[in-house]
């Protein structure tokens, strides 16, 4: 009689839908962009403005393509990205509390000190670019891709990440308690991370990302 075993394999995680944008859409011009307390764009391409230092009281943009745009200091309230690209923006010390995204990314964009806890993320590809200092406490990370960027001091206190993919991130100090990680961990070089726990022993070449 054969002896049976079932063997235990690990699902590969679920592969990150990229943006549904449009392969020509509409360049908009700065006369065609408006500066209310309430702004909404879809399916256009927008280079090079600055939203700097303006408060919103909604911000909505689907199937659009943005390239070095400016929100740093901004109050984003009610932001809103589906299908977004955005390439290069800075959003620096910007505040945008409860933000939710799906199927969008951010490529070598500026996040430093970012505050966007409590937020709701799907598809979501962090790749390249600095977000040391930002705040995503609390926030949920479904189907999302971190490659390559700096989260050094980053807050994801109580965030899900058991959806997300993490590859090469410099994590160096950032505060992981209580955040949900999936199993089998994820497995980085020691020296790009430094979590407040556990300490990193001597020597040791590599370090689970786990509770």
């Amino acid at each position: 009689m054969k002896s049976q075993h079932r063997t235990n394999k690990a699902k590969d995680p679920v592969a990150r839908t990229a943006p549904e944008i449009l392969p020509e859409i509409h360049q908009l011009t700065t006369a065609e962009v408006l500066y209310g307390a309430e702004i909404s764009f879809r399916e256009c391409f927008i280079e090079n403005l600055s939203f700097k230092d303006r408060s919103f009281k909604s911000v909505v943009f689907e199937g659009c393509v943005l390239k070095h745009l400016d929100f740093s200091r901004s109050s984003l309230r009610g932001l809103r990205l589906k299908d977004v690209r955005l390439i290069e923006c800075d959003f620096a010390n910007a505040e945008a509390i409860g933000l939710k995204a799906v199927r969008t990314e951010f490529i070598n964009c500026r996040l430093t000190g970012l505050r966007a806890i409590e937020s709701e993320w799907q598809d979501l590809l962090i790749s390249e670019g600095d977000a040391s200092f930002s705040q995503f406490r609390l926030g949920t990370f479904k189907t999302s891709e971190f490659n390559g960027g700096n989260f050094a001091e980053a807050d994801f206190h109580g965030c899900d990440l058991r959806g997300a993919v993490l590859k090469s991130c410099e994590f160096k100090n950032a505060d992981m308690t209580g955040t949900k990680l999936k199993t089998p961990t994820i497995v980085v070089p020691a020296w790009k991370v430094s979590w407040r726990w556990p300490p990193i022993s001597k020597g040791q070449s590599s370090i689970p990302l786990r509770q």
